[in-house]
């Protein structure tokens, strides 16, 4: 019986594997594609810029509902969303999450239909350059033309996503927030919409190959909270620097209490 469980446990290794490799060539591959294809059509279609960006962002919303239908079908993971009435509430928000996995971004876009994003300016020179083209996502290179698009962003209504940490965070190791996102929230005077995403087991990670898969299928969990003003959090009439640093702080605090109460729930289990 156990050599029957092993023969199991390690066919399905190799299924993941084998559908994994399948999946980021869909992703990868598919971006490409419509990135020369149908966004390009979908841009025609819109008047203004705005429009032109809504369009394609929609399109980009559903690739990514369709990729995470198929990785579920295919048994790579389980997606379970908490809050979901929340989003209602996304309009012209700073969206922001914690960021363990290569995933989250797909999970975020495909929730919020006519989202932006701030991006790295090196993806305009990666396989993805001409998604993020067609599609505005605001660019993080220059500080201050990325402050203006982000409120021009928000004020027509786009929900933003940022990630506080700029990168994937490392299992094991303390959030480490960076100033960016709160310097945003100040500065464009918005509200936050909070996201905590939580993935059991790790997976995708930063510097990990696509290919190195856990043992089993991760679960993800995404709970997206109700909105916050930065009033409630930061002093009253603090400049922005000191403004900035206490939202900062406090974002670290908020969501390594969520993780560590949900680590909590995991071992009780």
């Amino acid at each position: 019986m156990k050599l029957i469980a092993k023969i199991i446990n390690k066919l399905d290794w190799v299924w993941r594997v084998l559908a994994t490799g399948h999946c980021f060539s869909f992703l990868f591959g598919g971006g490409f594609l419509l990135a020369i294809t149908a966004l390009p059509a979908t841009r025609l279609l819109g008047r203004t810029p705005e429009e032109k960006n809504a369009r394609a962002r929609r399109l980009i919303h559903h690739m990514f509902r369709f990729y995470l239908w198929q990785m579920q079908k295919l048994g790579l993971m389980t997606l379970t969303i908490h809050g979901r009435e929340n989003l209602q509430h996304a309009s012209g928000k700073l969206v922001i999450a914690n960021h363990p996995s290569l995933l989250d971004v797909v999970i975020l876009i495909s929730l919020l239909p006519d989202c932006d994003c701030v991006v790295k300016g090196a993806l305009r020179k990666s396989p993805v350059s001409g998604v993020i083209r067609a599609t505005g996502y605001t660019d993080n290179s220059e500080g201050d033309t990325m402050i203006q698009r982000c409120s021009e962003s928000m004020s027509a209504g786009f929900p933003l996503i940022v990630f506080p940490e700029g990168t994937r965070s490392t299992p094991g190791e303390a959030l480490n927030f960076q100033r960016g996102a709160a310097n945003i929230a100040i500065r464009c005077g918005v509200d936050i919409l909070p996201v905590v995403i939580t993935c059991n087991p790790p997976t995708l990670l930063r510097g990990e190959p696509w290919y190195k898969i856990p043992a089993r299928r991760p679960r993800f969990v995404v709970e997206i909270l109700p909105p916050m003003t930065v009033a409630s959090v930061v002093e009253p009439e603090a400049p922005p620097s000191l403004a900035t640093r206490q939202l900062t702080r406090y974002w670290l605090f908020f969501y390594t209490e969520k993780l560590a109460l949900y680590k909590e729930k995991l071992l009780n289990v």
